[in-house]
Protein backbone atom coordinates (compact mmCIF):
# COMPACT_ATOMS: atom_id res chain seq x y z
CA UNK A 1 0.00 0.00 0.00
CA UNK A 2 2.63 2.33 0.96
CA UNK A 3 4.56 1.71 -2.27
CA UNK A 4 1.19 2.61 -4.44
CA UNK A 5 1.05 5.93 -2.24
CA UNK A 6 4.10 6.66 -2.73
CA UNK A 7 4.40 6.09 -6.77
CA UNK A 8 0.63 8.18 -6.88
CA UNK A 9 1.96 10.86 -5.35
CA UNK A 10 4.74 10.92 -7.27
CA UNK A 11 3.33 10.85 -10.60
CA UNK A 12 1.00 13.34 -9.47
CA UNK A 13 3.82 15.71 -8.38
CA UNK A 14 5.33 15.33 -11.35
CA UNK A 15 2.19 15.51 -14.20
CA UNK A 16 1.09 19.06 -11.63
CA UNK A 17 4.95 20.33 -12.38
CA UNK A 18 4.64 19.44 -16.42
CA UNK A 19 0.85 20.62 -16.31
CA UNK A 20 2.25 24.17 -14.81
CA UNK A 21 5.11 23.88 -16.99
CA UNK A 22 3.06 23.85 -20.39
CA UNK A 23 0.50 26.15 -19.30
CA UNK A 24 2.81 28.40 -18.95
CA UNK A 25 4.72 27.97 -22.07
CA UNK A 26 1.82 27.69 -23.90
CA UNK A 27 0.04 31.21 -22.59
CA UNK A 28 3.50 32.90 -23.22
CA UNK A 29 3.40 32.16 -26.52
CA UNK A 30 -0.20 31.94 -27.40
CA UNK A 31 -1.99 33.81 -24.97
CA UNK A 32 -2.58 37.90 -24.10
CA UNK A 33 -2.15 39.08 -20.48
CA UNK A 34 -5.56 37.90 -19.10
CA UNK A 35 -4.56 34.49 -19.81
CA UNK A 36 -1.38 34.79 -18.34
CA UNK A 37 -3.15 36.19 -15.24
CA UNK A 38 -5.36 33.61 -15.24
CA UNK A 39 -2.89 30.63 -15.51
CA UNK A 40 -0.44 32.05 -12.93
CA UNK A 41 -3.58 32.45 -10.65
CA UNK A 42 -4.46 28.34 -11.53
CA UNK A 43 -1.21 27.64 -10.65
CA UNK A 44 -0.73 29.30 -7.51
CA UNK A 45 -3.86 27.46 -6.30
CA UNK A 46 -2.75 24.41 -7.48
CA UNK A 47 0.43 24.78 -5.10
CA UNK A 48 -1.95 23.57 -2.27
CA UNK A 49 -1.53 20.00 -4.14
CA UNK A 50 1.79 20.08 -5.13
CA UNK A 51 3.47 20.26 -1.97
CA UNK A 52 1.55 17.72 -0.02
CA UNK A 53 2.17 15.50 -3.44
CA UNK A 54 5.87 16.48 -2.82
CA UNK A 55 5.91 15.95 0.76
CA UNK A 56 3.98 12.99 1.01
CA UNK A 57 6.67 11.34 -1.88
CA UNK A 58 9.48 12.45 0.22
CA UNK A 59 7.97 10.49 3.67
CA UNK A 60 6.94 7.44 2.23
CA UNK A 61 9.75 7.07 -0.53
CA UNK A 62 12.46 7.73 2.77
CA UNK A 63 9.99 4.97 4.57
CA UNK A 64 10.18 2.41 1.66
CA UNK A 65 14.36 2.96 1.39
CA UNK A 66 14.87 2.84 5.16
CA UNK A 67 16.44 -0.64 5.18
CA UNK A 68 17.85 -0.58 1.82
CA UNK A 69 19.66 2.83 2.62
CA UNK A 70 22.68 2.00 1.03
CA UNK A 71 21.76 0.69 -2.47
CA UNK A 72 22.97 3.16 -4.92
CA UNK A 73 19.49 3.23 -6.52
CA UNK A 74 17.77 4.48 -3.60
CA UNK A 75 20.91 6.90 -2.78
CA UNK A 76 20.06 8.30 -6.03
CA UNK A 77 16.70 9.26 -5.90
CA UNK A 78 17.04 10.53 -2.25
CA UNK A 79 19.36 12.54 -3.72
CA UNK A 80 17.16 13.75 -6.36
CA UNK A 81 14.13 14.08 -4.75
CA UNK A 82 16.21 16.72 -1.77
CA UNK A 83 17.37 18.58 -4.45
CA UNK A 84 13.58 18.62 -6.41
CA UNK A 85 12.06 19.47 -2.86
CA UNK A 86 14.24 22.35 -2.34
CA UNK A 87 14.37 23.53 -5.71
CA UNK A 88 10.27 23.63 -5.50
CA UNK A 89 10.43 24.86 -1.65
CA UNK A 90 13.19 28.04 -2.58
CA UNK A 91 12.88 28.57 -6.28
CA UNK A 92 9.30 27.35 -7.79
CA UNK A 93 6.84 28.29 -5.08
CA UNK A 94 8.28 31.65 -4.74
CA UNK A 95 8.35 32.44 -8.48
CA UNK A 96 5.10 30.91 -8.73
CA UNK A 97 3.63 33.94 -5.93
CA UNK A 98 5.43 36.46 -7.27
CA UNK A 99 4.36 35.80 -10.84
CA UNK A 100 0.91 35.62 -10.06
CA UNK A 101 0.77 38.81 -8.00
CA UNK A 102 2.64 40.44 -10.54
CA UNK A 103 -0.06 39.43 -13.34
CA UNK A 104 -2.70 40.62 -11.45
CA UNK A 105 -1.28 43.70 -11.19
CA UNK A 106 -0.96 43.33 -14.86
CA UNK A 107 3.42 43.78 -14.25
CA UNK A 108 4.49 41.93 -17.18
CA UNK A 109 7.72 43.89 -18.04
CA UNK A 110 11.70 42.56 -17.42
CA UNK A 111 11.17 41.51 -13.97
CA UNK A 112 8.25 39.19 -14.57
CA UNK A 113 10.07 37.95 -17.60
CA UNK A 114 13.58 37.23 -15.27
CA UNK A 115 11.15 35.66 -12.92
CA UNK A 116 9.37 33.48 -15.39
CA UNK A 117 12.92 32.34 -16.68
CA UNK A 118 13.65 31.17 -13.46
CA UNK A 119 11.11 29.50 -13.20
CA UNK A 120 10.96 27.65 -16.81
CA UNK A 121 14.79 26.64 -15.67
CA UNK A 122 13.51 25.26 -12.00
CA UNK A 123 10.76 23.60 -13.09
CA UNK A 124 12.67 21.84 -16.17
CA UNK A 125 15.18 20.80 -13.54
CA UNK A 126 12.39 19.23 -11.42
CA UNK A 127 10.92 17.49 -14.52
CA UNK A 128 14.23 16.09 -15.55
CA UNK A 129 14.85 15.01 -11.59
CA UNK A 130 11.28 13.43 -10.94
CA UNK A 131 11.60 12.19 -14.16
CA UNK A 132 14.41 9.90 -13.31
CA UNK A 133 12.97 9.09 -10.34
CA UNK A 134 9.78 7.74 -11.47
CA UNK A 135 12.20 5.16 -13.84
CA UNK A 136 14.42 4.23 -11.33
CA UNK A 137 10.98 3.59 -8.63
CA UNK A 138 9.61 1.23 -11.35
CA UNK A 139 13.06 -0.25 -11.84
CA UNK A 140 13.12 -0.49 -8.09
CA UNK A 141 9.70 -2.00 -8.15
CA UNK A 142 10.48 -4.47 -10.92
CA UNK A 143 12.87 -6.20 -8.89
CA UNK A 144 11.15 -6.54 -5.53
CA UNK A 145 8.69 -8.34 -7.86
CA UNK A 146 10.83 -10.79 -9.47
CA UNK A 147 11.95 -11.52 -6.23
CA UNK A 148 9.35 -11.89 -4.86
CA UNK A 149 8.33 -14.18 -7.93
CA UNK A 150 11.69 -16.47 -7.88
CA UNK A 151 10.58 -19.74 -6.17
CA UNK A 152 13.45 -20.41 -2.87
CA UNK A 153 14.70 -23.21 -4.87
CA UNK A 154 15.87 -21.24 -8.00
CA UNK A 155 17.30 -18.28 -6.21
CA UNK A 156 19.41 -20.58 -3.93
CA UNK A 157 21.17 -22.30 -7.13
CA UNK A 158 24.37 -20.12 -9.04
Amino acid sequence: MKTRVHAVAGVLALTLISLFFTASAAVEIFGDDHAVQVVKTAIAFALFALVPCMAITGGTGRSLGANRRRAPLIRRKQRRIAAAAAIGLLVLVPCAVTLQVLASDRHFGTEFSVIQAVEFLGGAVNITLLSLNVRDGRLLTAAARRRRNTPASVAAQP
